[in-house]
């Protein structure tokens, strides 16, 4: 998983987490994923998820508890928090150039997030009799005094929480994928989008506003279809997959970087 100021992402394809490459994922042509995002911190985070430079909540957040996580399966469109298309990943060959473009941020997944401002305890002396000094104590939450119709969308996957009196209960769908696309000339022949795929029943509500910090942190990965040396992938490349050398054949443990037997590299650049 990419990690960034406690919050970490990954990928996921048939419920299992895509090993990342430094930044890149690859996975065949196809595929339909979802973007697991965890918060690793002690105070919520407010999260925007983009694909493609595409707003995959339309301009709506998502609030994302303290040691929490979600795995966002789906698009958010015309307000359907009920159900929506599934994220799937598709080669962009020269007929969809011809029609839709390049863009420059075709096969990017991009999570922009913040953190809400913590609690601020504050003191006061009160003056008294001279005898003694009496301290009394006073609690606000920073920002608490303002007010606003800003909303944020609230999803789970550990059953239904309660947030502001709204109750949400988030049903995850296994992910399906399809690798038996055909292949077409591509003029970036890794080049890869992603593009409304099966129906996902993931539901969503409306969550209350609350103040964040000011700055903004980002983690961005690439998505991938063929390796840099024009071998096309052909099954997702999950945490779990043990490595086959391509020199000896030895069967290599899923974290190792070097064949074992013969030192050929296993990592795919």
């Amino acid at each position: 998983m990419m990690y960034n100021q406690k919050l970490a992402i990954a990928l996921k394809s048939a419920g299992k987490v895509l090993r990342e490459f430094k930044d890149e994922v690859y996975v065949p042509f196809g595929t339909e994923y979802s973007i697991l995002i965890k918060n690793l911190n002690t105070v919520r985070a407010l999260v925007t998820v983009s694909v493609d430079g595409e707003d995959v909540g339309e301009g709506t957040k998502f609030i994302i508890d303290a040691n929490d996580s979600i795995d966002l399966e789906r698009f958010v469109k015309n307000g359907n928090y009920d159900a929506g298309n599934r994220f799937k990943f598709i080669e962009r060959t020269s007929k969809i150039e011809d029609h839709r473009g390049i863009g420059v941020e075709d096969g990017l997944v991009r999570v922009e997030f913040q953190f809400e401002k913590p609690a601020v305890s504050n003191y006061y002396i009160r003056n008294t009799p001279p005898h003694y000094n009496d301290f009394w104590y006073h609690s606000t939450l920073i920002g608490s005094s303002n007010t606003g119709g800003q909303q944020a969308t609230y999803t789970t996957t550990s059953g239904p929480v309660v947030t502001n009196a709204n109750v949400v209960n988030t049903s995850v769908v296994n992910t399906s994928v399809n690798a038996s696309l055909p292949v077409e000339d591509s003029l970036d022949d890794d080049a890869g989008i992603t593009v409304p795929g099966s129906i996902s029943n993931q539901k969503f509500v409306d969550g209350g506003w609350f103040p964040v910090e000011s700055e903004t942190h980002v983690i961005v990965l690439k998505i991938l279809g063929e390796t840099k040396d024009n071998v096309q992938v052909r099954k997702p490349i999950t945490v779990k997959t043990k490595q086959t050398c391509e020199t000896c054949g030895r069967v290599n443990h899923a974290t190792a970087k070097f064949c074992t037997e013969c030192g050929t590299s296993l990592q795919i650049v």
